[in-house]
């Protein structure tokens, strides 16, 4: 009952998502408003906005930026909010604003629009998170986004000069520093006995965990070496009746 409960919740939250990314994105085209000035352009007063408005934002020339980075969006934001409720809404708005200061700071100076950046830091936080805490359901979710999206990383190298590489490969580093920082934080593996009793002090029952202790034989009196002599000791009981003189 829970789990349907999380698991609606993430969807709605995944959908609010990308619902105003595509509301942004038909007012920008259907008026002409240039929103793209709202982008992050490093190192200037007026770019800081941008660290806000920028991954809503997306390409007016034509349909496929904001078409590719919805479904990756979509995905990871619920994969996110189902997994690690608890720290869901903590890691989503680091990872949104680590990756944007970081494009501020670092960035080459152009506009930087789309929500790509931010979409990396998911992939690389779910990923890492997955492995660092041996949970197999968790890693599971890992391996199923590098199956989906292994080929992301090729994003984060400067293959083309109209993509924000810079956002990929900061994003990527955001989800990383986030996953090592919640490390101990939202789902754990389980424990398996032999770790509880440890913790717990308990002695392990079973045979596979501990050895039997050795208990060390009582000494034995040494012998007399045989002389060839043979020495008889015979008992006569005394009688009951005693003679009268």
């Amino acid at each position: 009952m829970l789990q349907n409960k999380v698991a609606r919740i993430a969807l709605i939250i995944s959908f609010l998502l990308v619902f105003t990314m595509w509301f942004i994105h038909v007012i920008n085209l259907g008026f002409d408003l240039e929103l793209y000035h709202y982008g992050i352009l490093p190192q200037t007063p007026s770019g800081l906005i941008g660290i806000i408005a920028a991954p809503f934002i997306h390409s007016t020339a034509d349909w496929g930026h904001l078409f590719n980075n919805s479904v990756p969006a979509f995905i990871l934001t619920w994969l996110l909010f189902y997994h690690y409720r608890t720290i869901a809404t903590r890691v989503f708005v680091i990872i949104y604003l680590l990756t944007g200061m970081a494009m501020w700071l670092l960035a080459r100076d152009s506009y930087h629009i789309g929500m790509s950046g931010v979409i990396y830091g998911l992939t690389s936080f779910l990923v890492f998170s997955g492995f660092f805490r041996k949970n197999m359901r968790v890693a599971a979710v890992s391996l199923f986004i590098i199956f989906l999206y292994g080929s992301m990383v090729w994003g984060i190298f400067p293959t083309a000069v109209n993509i924000s590489w810079e956002g990929h490969a900061l994003g990527f580093f955001a989800g990383l520093i986030v996953a090592v920082l919640y490390k101990y934080k939202g789902p754990q593996p389980q424990k398996l006995r032999y770790e509880l009793e440890e913790e717990l002090g308990i002695e392990p029952e079973s045979e596979y965990w501990k050895e039997e202790p050795v208990i060390p034989a009582e000494p034995q009196p040494e012998k007399e070496p045989e002389s060839g002599i043979e020495i008889r000791y015979e008992y006569k009981p005394k009688s009951t009746e005693e003679k009268k003189d």
